[in-house]
């Protein structure tokens, strides 16, 4: 049902029941001020009527018929009155107005016949056909002089005048009493709506105020002008009184809501709750990220609209269902990457036990279960590169125990396989140990960097790997810049360029060359430092190349061992180049050779492009 203001419905009525009080006064009053009019007009024309009656009864005694009708003319004409004499037969003798001759007979008018029947003054108000109008008659009965009990009736003298001037002078009085009537209607009006906006201004003020109070803005409070009724002021101060209780509430709420919504963003668990329509009650910020869930787009609305994920939502719908609490590992992808998660559903209950809907608790155990396998793979890697070289050492020296510590030969020989065996298994140790120191200062921060020249570190670098290349022939050949300034930790990146060239050594032909090189390269809009190490070796499959930087995977195992390495090297690489914020990645093609690639910040963006030295 539509509503209307207050206003509209005070003004309206009252202007009703003032026009309504105001017609029915002027209709009482027309109606009594025509009647009295009337009755007046009556009495003054009788009063006339016996003025003359004197004069009218002698005539008609004499039969004078002719001064009869000059009589009624020359009085009619300066009284401005219709005078006219009848016979008790009727019979128009004399009229003022009209040729009496030419009159109809007027037994049957009710002036008339009241005056010869009744023997008393007789009057009526109608059309009159002779004269064309509405007229007002008066007829009195006369009586002959000559008897003594003057009861014979010798005739009626008739006086009459126009109801159209008396119509017209109530007419003006209507008008004038109209237009008084406005204007008391007008001021009635005005006054109206004045009262009503005294009336109604508070109260929508109010009604504001309340509208106001709801959506929960509760200040300013409302102030009533002095002058409204102490209703009104009552309201208003319960008003009052009810915003400052629901602002304490709502300040309350939205900080047990702030602390409860800081609490789940700062969780790394995904947090959702859902009511029993499936529509969705809240959503941290882990969940929205982990499922990529716009949190303003989904609140209110059904989950099915924002979760796509069937075993997820299968498993907020059982609990929804049944109420159990549910937990269940299952796998998640998006945007083509593959989450492990860990979904526990519990159902949601009221102050009254009722259950309203259900909470899913989603924790990401990817990284958990990826990071329990690199466990298990290292453990189990770990444990076999240091078995092998144990076992070794454990066989020869039970040999030379039981039969060859005469035989000084075959002792030196297994002695000196011991000792490799030895050395092999000490430096497995020590890239244990740097890859632990280097996770260690990471996490603290404890690598510290400085700008320093490039080009001596390189150099620094091949008079380090100059033995092993002269081994196998090999050059070592270097292009850098010498004004070429990068922030490093000169130590940690020489070791792993170190680690870089060695392999590069171990698996390149004799009589190759290996190229060390430093530019200045645009990458993404930055100015970064590549530096990159080339062979032409025997290089590595493709599908080796996702996982040459975990620790201990070698793409050709035999001839890793052979070679002697601890395949930890590529994972010192790089460690020590994230350390230095930058990146690293391998090109490579079996029987092309392989080119390692180090990508540093620049250290200063105005260093020049880089020229082979």
């Amino acid at each position: 049902m539509k509503s209307r203001k207050l206003i509209y419905q005070i003004f309206p009525a009252n202007i009703l029941v003032t026009v309504g009080a105001l017609l029915a006064v002027i209709w009482y009053g027309s109606s009594t001020l025509k009647a009295f009019y009337i009755d007046e007009t009556e009495k003054s024309l009788s009063d006339r009527a016996y003025a003359i009656e004197d004069l009218f009864t002698t005539f008609l005694v004499q039969g004078d018929i002719n001064k009869l009708e000059e009589l009624t003319r020359k009085i009619g004409r300066k009284s401005s009155t219709r005078i006219t004499c009848i016979l008790p037969s009727g019979k128009v003798v004399a009229d003022s107005a009209k040729n009496a001759t030419q009159m109809d007979n007027h037994t049957n008018r009710p002036e008339i016949r009241k005056a010869l029947t009744q023997q008393e003054v007789g009057s009526s108000v109608r059309f009159s056909r002779t004269i064309g109008e509405r007229m007002l008659y008066v007829a009195i009965p006369l009586y002959d002089i000559n008897t003594a009990s003057k009861k014979k009736i010798i005739g009626v003298l008739r006086l009459s005048i126009s109801v159209a001037r008396m119509e017209a002078t109530l007419s003006k009085v209507k008008k004038e009493v109209a237009m008084g009537i406005l204007l008391v209607i007008c001021i009635a009006a005005a006054l109206t709506i004045y009262v009503s906006h005294r009336i109604t201004n508070p109260l929508e003020e109010m009604t504001k105020g309340a509208e106001r109070f709801a959506v929960g803005r509760c200040s300013p409070r409302l102030m009533p002008p002095p002058h409204v009724s102490s209703e009104i002021y009552a309201l208003s101060q319960a008003l009052n009184s009810m915003a400052a209780q629901l602002q304490e509430r709502i300040s309350t709420i939205l900080r047990q809501r702030n602390e409860l919504q800081t609490f789940l963003d700062s969780m790394l668990a995904g947090v959702i709750t859902v009511d029993l329509d499936e529509k969705m009650i809240s959503i941290n910020d882990a969940a929205s990220k982990l499922l990529d869930i716009q949190i303003e787009n989904s609140i209110g609305k059904p989950i099915q609209d924002s979760i796509r994920n069937f075993d997820i939502l299968g498993i907020i719908q059982k609990t929804l269902k049944d109420g159990e609490t549910i937990e269940e590992e299952m796998t998640y992808i998006e945007d083509g990457v593959q989450y492990l998660l860990l979904a526990n559903s519990i159902p949601l209950y009221d102050e009254e036990k009722n259950r309203f809907g259900a909470l899913l608790v989603l924790n990401d155990i990817t990284k958990l279960r990826r990071l329990e396998n690199i466990r298990s793979d290292f453990v189990a890697n770990v444990s076999h590169e240091l078995k092998t070289p144990i076992t070794t050492i454990k066989g020869y020296v039970e040999t030379i125990l039981d039969d060859s510590l005469e035989d000084r030969e075959n002792a030196i020989r297994f002695l000196e396989t011991v000792l490799k065996k030895a050395n092999h298994l000490n430096a497995i140790i020590d890239d244990l140990l740097v890859l632990s120191r280097m996770e260690k200062q990471q996490e603290e921060n404890a690598i510290r960097l400085s700008d320093m020249n490039l080009k001596p570190v390189l150099e620094e670098v091949i008079h380090t790997c100059s033995l092993k290349a002269r081994e196998k022939d090999i050059q070592l050949k270097l292009k850098c810049s010498e004004e070429l300034l990068i922030k490093i930790n000169d130590v940690l990146l020489e070791q792993a360029i170190v680690n870089l060239v060695i392999n590069s050594i171990k698996y390149s032909p004799e009589k190759s060359t290996i190229l060390i090189r430093a530019k200045q390269k645009t990458i993404d809009e930055t100015p970064k430092v590549v530096i990159t190490v080339k062979d032409s070796g025997v290089g590595i499959s493709e599908e080796h190349l996702p996982r040459l930087f975990e620790r201990f995977y070698r793409s050709d195992k035999a001839r890793s061992r052979k070679l002697g390495g601890t395949g930890l090297g590529l994972a010192i690489v790089k460690h020590i180049t994230q350390a230095h914020n930058g990146t690293v990645h391998i090109k490579s093609k079996e029987g092309k050779g392989t080119s390692v690639h180090l990508v540093l910040p620049l250290s200063s963006p105005h260093s020049e492009e880089l020229k082979a030295s």
